[in-house]
């Protein structure tokens, strides 16, 4: 008796101690895991069984909490050479909080791998697994959403798994998950089957067996079978709580549904490279029907139709067929293709391939054709898909594009037409194209707020590339975020006709372009144009544009126009004075424009230089003018300088020149008639004497202005020669001053001032007609006999203009003639009237003039005087 009470005191004893290790080791094993907030309550436990009333614990998921919380939770087991051994996993709730979804990480590249030999299942796991309840609360939008289901997992000579899922606030709508695992001569058969109520029923049936040549691969072969139906209700409520709603036209149109089914036959090598394709042998078959269109987003509606056939031989294909076709309606275009007008009409799709001889996967030939049902848009591309490389070669891309009307802004296209032929090849990383033919581009172009149309404008791009690289780094995009290419370049022989070209600033004529345009962006984006315009006036121009983030600019150069060959600017200027005719000489031309970001701020600047131009302007011929205008145009103001201003003679009745000029003229862009004229450096050579004018500013804002001019040495004798008559002849040297008034009734002159220089000159009157008055007056026959050949000591004269061309001169002669009376000293007042314009007019009818000046004389003198 008391030998049994010590052996069972021992076995007490051993026991207690291994139930007091077992509990330190769970403790010690649960504080180890890695989770914050650890908390349990063990309400049972034995030799065979564990059993907690609740184990909670929270997990960082990529930096988001994770709550899970266990309550029931029932561990038994059986031991095994004492070796604990689960056989059982019960739990009457689960329930998982995740605060926020966790960021989806970059996937990597698959790494070579190898085929388990082994595929039994752990013996870890228990043959009997339930969840009674199974709870999640997820982030869904601004909101949360719950869901609720449960999970049996029986495990025997098979594995057998059966799980459910759905909404809380609608239980019947469930996602079912059916899943059998057993082993055929130690090599796995799946079965998956996969319901959601209402909407899809996926089966997948696999099979791996080993090749008993060959242990180094294995048969598999399988079959899938996938029956979609038409959203139902609960599945849109749910998904608008994710903040996913379906377009309303697609839900409509969505009536049928969409069926897939796929078979294979494959070898697999047990020992799998990182491009498996390169591996395969075997046959392959797809089987694809949507009737009804299917919902892309961010593209639009699709059906689709779809059979391929494939055998492969170590990664060759042969034969292979595919034929897939349907058609795309409710496009969603881009942005900024929509804000042009571009309207996407229904097109229909296909895509083929067929060949009998064997290829590689890394040059899978493809046939590809979009088009509409007029064939007006239409997209026809045949390339070569290297599925190991994830790119395409593109043999063959054609384009042609229609549309009716675009507009953008006050631009207003309409017949618009795009063709273009390209090849090159595309991946995920990159794309580059060239033009195989050139990119043709045609329009009717108006715009209404320029006062601009264009009959026909066509645009051809040769020599076209196209370049994107460099896919951005950083951390994953969002899910609605589409892959950037942070490097792109484009360029291009370029040549733009305009034909008929209307605006008001130049004539109907056609112009062209002709140039390369090269853009890049990598950091910041540039663009660049360089060529030629040409008018079919004659008129060419050299142009650059360069443009990018900060500013643009847009520089020209006038080829020189030399007029001795015809002058280009009148017949391609409608302004271009009528009056104003140019027959020899050069004009050089050339400016910028710079607008500056972010605030548009301009800055003009050009430079003309006219090089000894001979012409004439209304009736007055001119010849050796030369003369160079910079223009400036900045910050709202306006400086017009003229350096130095050259004419050698000019004409109108009397002869002048030559003529030297400077001025500068500053204005706001606001108010550019009113302004401020500086003149300085100004002088007229005119019968042999010098009129000046004073250095001296206008502004140009007052009503009228007075120009001081200072007549120096003026030749009587050159004066009186150019004047029509010939009865009055006299030498002298004549100053003064002419104060001359300009405002916009015309020019006026008051209290003007001539005076002979000392010791003045000679005067010789002999007119029959004043003789003839003589000899019935005495008076008359005393100044006659005078004039004969005046000595003047004096000659002076009160100048007056009226704005009627009505000049009035108020002489005062004295002097003597030698013949007459001994000498005796004669002081004659005569006042003078002559109308300027009457003057000058039968000043040039008497000179040798071209024939449109005399048209324009004789037909003024016939228009009737104004009163």
């Amino acid at each position: 008796m008391r030998r049994f009470f010590r052996i069972f005191s021992l076995s007490l004893t051993l026991l207690l101690a291994v139930l007091l290790a077992v509990f330190l080791w769970l403790q010690h094993q649960l504080r180890q895991l890695p989770v914050q907030q650890l908390d349990y309550q063990i309400s049972q436990w034995g030799f065979r069984q564990l059993h907690l009333q609740h184990l909670s614990f929270e997990y960082l998921l990529d930096n988001s909490p994770l709550r899970v919380e266990f309550k029931q939770l029932t561990l038994g087991w059986h031991w095994q050479n004492w070796r604990p051994q689960l056989n059982q996993l019960s739990l009457e709730q689960l329930a998982v909080r995740l605060e926020q979804l966790p960021v989806t990480a970059e996937s990597e590249a698959s790494p070579a791998m190898q085929l388990p030999t082994e595929w039994h299942l752990p013996d870890w796991l228990p043959a009997y697994n339930t969840i009674d309840q199974l709870l999640l609360d997820l982030p869904c939008g601004e909101q949360r959403c719950h869901y609720q289901g449960s999970l049996k997992l029986k495990l025997s000579d098979q594995l057998s798994a059966y799980g459910q899922l759905a909404p809380q606030h609608q239980p019947d709508s469930q996602l079912t998950l059916q899943l059998d695992y057993q082993l055929q001569q130690q090599w796995p058969d799946i079965r998956l089957q996969l319901q959601v109520t209402d909407l899809l029923q996926l089966q997948l049936l696999s099979s791996l067996q080993a090749d008993q040549s060959d242990t180094t691969q294995a048969h598999w072969q399988g079959d899938m079978a996938l029956e979609l139906q038409p959203p139902p209700a609960w599945l849109l409520t749910e998904l608008r709580q994710w903040q996913l709603v379906l377009p309303e036209t697609w839900l409509q149109q969505f009536q049928q549904q969409v069926t897939a089914n796929s078979q294979w036959q494959l070898l697999v090598p047990t020992q799998i490279s990182s491009q498996p394709w390169q591996q395969l042998t075997g046959r392959m078959q797809l089987q694809l029907s949507s009737p009804s269109p299917l919902y892309l987003p961010e593209f639009g509606l699709i059906t689709a139709e779809l059979e391929a056939n494939a055998e492969f031989e170590q990664g060759q294909l042969a034969p292979f067929r595919l034929a897939a076709g349907g058609t795309l309606t409710e496009l969603q275009l881009p942005e900024p293709l929509t804000a042009l007008g571009f309207k996407a009409e229904p097109l229909y799709w296909s895509l083929s391939s067929q060949h009998n001889e064997a290829f590689s996967l890394a040059a899978l030939p493809l046939q590809f054709l979009v088009s509409s049902a007029d064939r007006k848009q239409q997209l026809r591309a045949g390339f070569q898909l290297d599925l190991p490389a994830q790119q395409a070669v593109i043999e063959q891309l054609e384009l042609q594009l229609t549309q009716p009307e675009l507009s953008s802004g006050d631009w207003q296209l309409s017949d618009w037409q795009l063709s273009s032929s390209l090849s090159g090849m595309l991946s995920a990383q990159s794309m580059e194209l060239v033009s195989t033919k050139p990119l043709q581009l045609q329009a009717i172009v108006q715009n209404p707020a320029l006062e601009l149309s264009l009959a026909r404008m066509s645009l051809e791009l040769d020599e076209l590339r196209f370049s994107s690289s460099g896919q951005s780094s950083g951390p994953a995009p969002d899910i609605q975020q589409k892959p950037a290419h942070t490097e792109q370049g484009f360029m291009a022989k370029a040549s733009v006709h305009a034909t008929q070209l209307l605006h008001p600033a130049v004539k109907p004529l056609d112009w062209q372009w002709q140039g390369r345009l090269d853009a890049n962006s990598s950091s910041d984006w540039q663009f660049a144009a360089e060529g030629e315009l040409a008018a079919s006036s004659g008129l060419e121009f050299q142009t650059t544009v360069q443009a990018g983030p900060e500013q643009l600019a847009f520089n020209w150069q006038l080829a020189d126009v030399f007029l001795l060959a015809g002058n280009t600017l009148a017949t391609t200027l409608t302004d271009w004075p009528e009056l104003l005719t140019l027959q020899r000489g050069r004009i050089k031309h050339q400016g910028e424009l710079i607008i500056s970001q972010p605030d548009d701020r301009l800055k003009l600047t050009s430079s003309t230089e006219l090089l000894d131009l001979a012409g004439f302007y209304d009736t007055t011929t001119f010849r050796g003018l030369s003369s160079q205008l910079q223009l400036t145009m900045e910050a709202e103001q306006l400086l017009l300088e003229i350096p130095r201003l050259t004419l050698q003679q000019f004409e109108q009745g009397v002869v002048g020149g030559p003529l030297q000029l400077a001025a500068t003229y500053q204005a706001t862009l606001t108010a550019p008639a009113s302004g401020t004229l500086e003149l300085f450096d100004n002088e007229l050579v005119l019968f042999n004497g010098r009129v000046k004018l004073p250095p001296m500013t206008l502004d140009l804002a007052q009503q009228a202005w007075e120009l001081p001019l200072h007549i120096h040495q003026l030749d009587l004798q050159q004066l009186l020669t150019q004047h029509p008559t010939s009865d009055l002849t006299g030498q002298g040297l004549i100053n003064g001053r002419i104060p001359l008034l300009l405002s916009a009734q015309g020019i006026e002159v008051a209290r003007g001032r001539l005076q002979a220089e000392e010791p003045g000159g000679r005067l010789s009157y002999r007119s029959p007609q004043a003789q003839g008055m003589a000899a019935s007056n005495p008076g008359m026959k005393t100044i006659v006999a005078a004039l004969d050949d005046f000595h003047y000591s004096v000659l002076s004269s009160d100048v007056s203009y009226s704005t009627d061309g009505h000049l009035t001169l108020a002489l005062r002669l004295e002097g003597r003639n030698p013949a007459m009376e001994g000498g005796r000293p004669v002081h004659l007042n005569i006042t003078l009237e002559e109308n300027i314009p009457a003057l000058i007019t039968s000043l040039q009818l008497t000179n040798q003039l071209n024939e449109v000046i005399q048209k324009r004389v004789r037909e003024r003198l016939q228009q009737p005087r104004q009163p």
